[in-house]
């Protein structure tokens, strides 16, 4: 059982132009040479000749040749010695008229090819031009037989060019094979690495993953979000549930088409949704959410991912914090009440106020009632709603401008500035709330003035661009960073660098002036070029052309 897997290996080996043991092809060319020997015994005299004795002779030797070395006794790169000695063997068996050697010429020409490729070709060629066709030429024998010779030698040739050509093939379909076999195992390996990385990376993630299929059903959750629904007390993977979950307030229970999970089995997209879950209010746990659908290539729903971030600790220190602010406000908002109505008082007797006092009072008056409308602001929903309540009326932009560009001009020359703003004659009317347009216009100057250093200018002007009043103050600042311009109007944001150069300011005044300007119908925007100052431009629909009363 051996010695027959270890013939069948040989082969493998022959035909795959591996070191082959030369033993198992020496073995396939002695069997026709024994049919030979046979052959001629049977149908020559019954001695064999002194050529045909010395053919036996040479085969034998390559015979022994072969198993020295497939027994290591002799080095691999003589292999090639022995269908060279097995053709030498038959250019002389041949000489044996009985013989059919020439016709076994086939078996070493299909070796060389098999083995050494087509340099073994080469040398099978001229090993059977010395061994068959030169002693045909030097002998005396007849033109058939010599055609005959020839005609054997170059179809045991082309056999084995056959062969060759045909292992070379093969060959090349192995190495592709096996080159492919490589890359889909090195595929496999590495799909199998990025599985198991993708893996370590959800299970330590602090946010709860869940994979919805193309029907909406729970594909898979990662360990974070299974520990979500095992403290949520929640079922079937799905930590939103009607009747479960609520809106950002924590009481309003959301409705189906508000769930999370419904909206991204309909191919919605979202970002931070605040939701409250749980179906006791003390027990009741904030998460934002994020869902990020895909669809097929025709554009079919194929499933989703949501990502479920706690936010609990985040959403109640919000709330101490608006609780923190709401009890300073209205503790600030009684006495700023007392100021503002005894200002009003000393103002109302025209008579009893010295001329020179007049324009100061009027400034603690104004100023006190700007302080009284940001305290209002802090206190109220409408503030935390994004909402502003306006007291609208039919007012000059201009002389709202004007009345802020005066105190703003007092500042900036005590902090060493340059202050121009041109304002123009043109009347520009807008629909609005006075002290809350003149609170945008102080925030605006105030900014200007405050991050700009010594020796810089502040200016601004009012312009009409076709129905829409312009305000633009510029500044020649430190301007602001382009990744910071789009956070400038969010509530109590300040930049790293104003913090850390212990600028005063709480954050909140470009969003008051954002929340008031859009209030209005208008806009409002920044440009900014860091270390060449800042420009801040509103834009407000001027009111509609005054109606003639009939009297």
């Amino acid at each position: 059982m051996r010695s027959q897997s270890a013939f069948v290996r040989g082969i493998q080996q022959l035909l795959g132009r591996e070191h082959a043991d030369p033993r198992v092809a020496q073995y396939l060319f002695l069997i026709p040479v024994l049919v030979d020997l046979a052959y001629v015994r049977l149908h020559g005299s019954s001695a064999l000749g002194d050529r045909y004795l010395g053919g036996l002779c040479v085969a034998a030797v390559a015979t022994v040749l072969a198993v020295l070395i497939g027994r290591g006794l002799f080095a691999e790169r003589a292999s090639v010695l022995v269908p060279l000695l097995d053709i030498a063997a038959l250019g002389v068996l041949r000489l044996d008229p009985e013989s059919a050697a020439t016709a076994l010429l086939v078996f070493p020409a299909i070796w060389m090819g098999l083995q050494f490729g087509r340099r073994g070709m080469g040398l099978v060629a001229i090993a059977s031009a010395l061994a068959m066709i030169l002693p045909t030429a030097l002998r005396e024998e007849s033109d058939m037989l010599r055609a005959m010779t020839v005609q054997q030698v170059v179809v045991a040739l082309l056999c084995a060019l056959v062969v060759t050509v045909t292992a070379e093939m093969w060959q090349s379909k192995v190495t592709e094979a096996a080159d492919a076999q490589r890359m889909l195992e090195r595929a496999v390996a590495d799909s199998a690495d990025q599985r198991r990385f993708n893996e370590a990376i959800l299970n330590s993630v602090d946010v709860g993953l869940v994979a919805l299929d193309a029907r909406g059903a729970v594909h898979s959750v990662n360990p974070r979000h299974q520990r979500f629904l095992e403290t949520s007390g929640a079922a079937d993977g799905q930590l939103d549930q009607l009747g479960r979950t609520f809106g950002p307030d924590g009481f309003n229970a959301l409705a189906a088409e508000e769930l999370p999970t419904w909206r991204a089995t309909h191919g919605e997209t979202l970002r931070d949704y605040v939701i409250w879950v749980g179906a006791s209010a003390a027990d009741r746990r904030a998460f934002a959410v994020s869902v990020s659908p895909f669809f097929t290539q025709n554009g079919t729903f194929d499933g989703a991912v949501l990502a479920y971030h706690e936010i609990t600790e985040l959403m109640t220190a919000a709330r101490l914090k608006d609780e923190f602010v709401a009890t300073v406000s209205h503790e600030l908002r009684t006495p700023l009440t007392s100021i503002v109505g005894y200002v009003d008082v000393l103002l109302e007797d025209i008579d009893g106020i010295p001329v020179e006092a007049r324009p100061f009072l009027e400034t603690v008056q104004r100023n006190a009632r700007r302080l009284h409308r940001l305290v209002d602001d802090l206190l109220s929903d409408a503030l935390k709603l994004g909402k502003a309540e306006l007291h609208l009326g039919r007012i000059s932009l201009a002389a709202v401008v004007r009345a802020s560009a005066v105190e703003a001009e007092k500042t900036a020359h005590a902090a060493g500035l340059g202050f121009e703003v041109e304002i123009g004659r043109a009347i520009l009317e807008v629909q609005g709330d006075a002290e809350r347009l003149a609170q945008v216009i102080d925030n605006v100057f105030n900014n200007a003035v405050k991050f700009t250093p010594p020796g810089g200018t502040v200016s601004g002007f009012v312009k009409r661009d076709g129905r829409v009043a312009v305000i633009r103050i510029s500044d020649t600042g430190r301007g602001i960073p382009p990744e910071e311009l789009e956070d400038v109007f969010m509530k109590f944001f300040r930049s790293p660098g104003v913090q850390l150069d212990a600028i005063p300011g709480t954050g909140l005044g470009l969003a008051i002036s954002k929340t008031i300007i859009e209030a209005h119908g208008g806009t409002i925007s920044v440009d900014s070029t860091v270390g060449l100052g800042t420009t801040l431009e509103i834009r407000l629909p001027l009111a509609g052309p005054r109606v003639a009363r009939s009297s």
